[in-house]
């Protein structure tokens, strides 16, 4: 649930930028929220209407985790969640990056939100999602955007800088020039980052000891396929099997 409620929330979102960029039309949270609960209805019917369609046609259904393991999705769950919709799309028409949209709209640069885009980290190729960033011809800055409808987390500050390598390498511009910011739409708070060659030092270090981590469980680097199951060893925290994709082969084996 709250990975779907994120996707829909960050897709309407999109929309509403994009159609006021071409119209100037901004949308109501009453029409934002109409929109959003319509997808999550969607969501429900097919996993707990459509199992079968599901299984025949995975990309073509929804199927919510907490319908697949336990049935049915909790009466307190529900209403938490019809009222984070209310909260997180009037944060977001209220926030200062909407607000700096709709005020300077003639001097951003805006850049194609939501594309998969890639880089080369050690002769690897690393894809990159921003949710949004534009460049502000009157402060000669590049502004990195990412919308948050959860709480805040501590990697959020290293996915903001891996982005900023990005935007640094992409448009060969200093950090001096970029700034990067989550927007928390539950509480309506933004945070700002700016970074430093030493947060670049990091991530790449970070980047290589992931890497060197994963090549551990393959069997054949070359061809990419990994070790036998049984040496993907079981992790010690358990609550994170509650969000693995891979929890009924655990289960299974």
């Amino acid at each position: 649930m709250p990975i779907l409620f994120g996707q829909i929330v960050h897709r309407f979102i999109e929309q509403a930028i994009n159609d006021y960029l071409q119209t100037g039309t901004v949308p109501t949270v009453e029409e934002l929220v109409q929109y959003a609960r319509g997808q999550l209805n969607a969501a429900f019917i097919d996993s707990t209407r459509y199992t079968e369609q599901w299984r025949q046609k995975p990309t073509k259904y929804y199927m919510m985790q907490e319908i697949y393991y336990y049935g049915k999705l909790q009466p307190a769950v529900i209403q938490d969640y019809k009222e984070r919709l209310q909260l997180v799309f009037n944060h977001f028409l209220r926030s200062e990056t909407f607000q700096e949209i709709t005020a300077r709209k003639g001097s951003l640069r805006i850049g194609e939100p939501e594309q998969f885009r890639s880089m080369k980290m050690d002769g690897i190729q690393v894809f990159v999602v921003m949710d949004f960033h534009y460049y502000n011809e009157q402060t000669d800055k590049w502004v990195i955007i990412d919308w948050k409808t959860g709480g805040e987390s501590d990697d959020d500050r290293q996915q903001l800088a891996l982005y900023a390598y990005y935007v640094q390498q992409k448009y060969r511009v200093s950090l001096a020039q970029i700034e990067a910011y989550n927007e928390y739409l539950l509480t309506g708070n933004r945070k700002k980052y700016q970074f430093t060659d030493f947060d670049m030092a990091n991530i790449l270090h970070t980047f290589q000891c992931s890497v060197l981590e994963m090549k551990k469980y393959q069997a054949d680097i070359f061809a990419n396929e990994p070790v036998d199951l049984e040496d993907f060893e079981p992790t010690n925290e358990q609550w994170q099997c509650r969000s693995c994709n891979f929890r009924e082969l655990c289960r299974q084996s």
